[in-house]
């Protein structure tokens, strides 16, 4: 018996420093293995990053058109309705020489279509607005 007990603590002896090394491996696998997740971490987050960046660019540059666009329009739509003025002030003036007429004509006549308009664009409001949207969206319809 004294010899198995020799042995035994020769043999464990012999086991930790084979041990030691495999240890020290897996401490450094595991260190790069931590290393490699944050620097997969930190480059996700910069091209999330990035990504929100050229987004964001997109997002200015389809906001900007729009204003161009519409900015357009009106300047399209405002000569338009001068020149209709105009042409309906000169028809009047043709058929009635009175001047006073015409203005007063005119300005009914574009009372009377400023107020419709405004009735279509309240009406268009309640329909597209955010409220009909939010109800659109909690109802899912």
């Amino acid at each position: 018996m004294d010899n198995i007990g020799p042995e035994q603590g020769g043999f464990n002896n012999q086991s930790e420093p084979n041990q030691q090394p495999e240890n020290e491996a897996k401490l450094t696998q595991t260190f790069e293995s931590v290393t490699a997740l944050l620097e997969s971490k930190i480059a996700k987050l910069i091209t999330s990053k990035n990504l929100v960046a050229a987004e964001a660019k997109v997002s200015l540059s389809a906001a900007l058109l729009s204003f161009a666009i519409c900015l357009t329009l009106v300047v399209i739509v405002s000569v338009i309705w001068l020149l209709l003025n105009a042409v309906v002030g000169l028809t009047l003036y043709k058929m009635y020489p009175s001047l006073s007429l015409v203005i007063g004509s005119l300005l009914l006549l574009n009372s009377a279509l400023a107020v419709w308009l405004f009735i279509q664009l309240k009406r268009i409001w309640h329909r597209v607005g955010f409220k009909a949207s939010a109800s659109l969206l909690l109802n899912g319809d």
